[in-house]
């Protein structure tokens, strides 16, 4: 059965896309240099991680995969964790990230 994730502030489920996370890193990984070909690698590596981590729930929520990927960046990809929590700030008006 697939997992199901609350929206951040309640607004609801939605099926988890795993697609979706790997599209955050992929795309914060190029704000910050990486190439496409470096990617391919980081973004697996942290997406596994996230996904080991979320456990067996078949319900999960955003926040807490934000903050399994967040934590895991700012230790071996500080460069993407600071592209990420940047996006976060200036375009969804997030100033959380900084707290992990």
């Amino acid at each position: 059965m697939p997992k199901t994730v609350q929206k951040r502030g309640n607004r609801g489920l939605e099926e988890f896309k795993e697609e979706k996370l790997k599209d955050s890193i992929r795309k914060a990984g190029l704000q910050a240099g990486f190439s496409q070909d470096q990617l391919i690698s980081v973004v697996e590596e942290v997406a596994g991680y996230v996904m080991e981590n979320l456990g067996s729930n078949d319900q999960v929520d955003t926040q807490e995969i934000r903050r399994l990927a967040l934590s895991y960046l700012k230790e071996k990809y500080p460069e993407i964790y600071q592209s990420w929590v940047d996006y976060d700030k200036a375009v969804k008006g997030r100033e959380d990230a900084e707290n992990l």
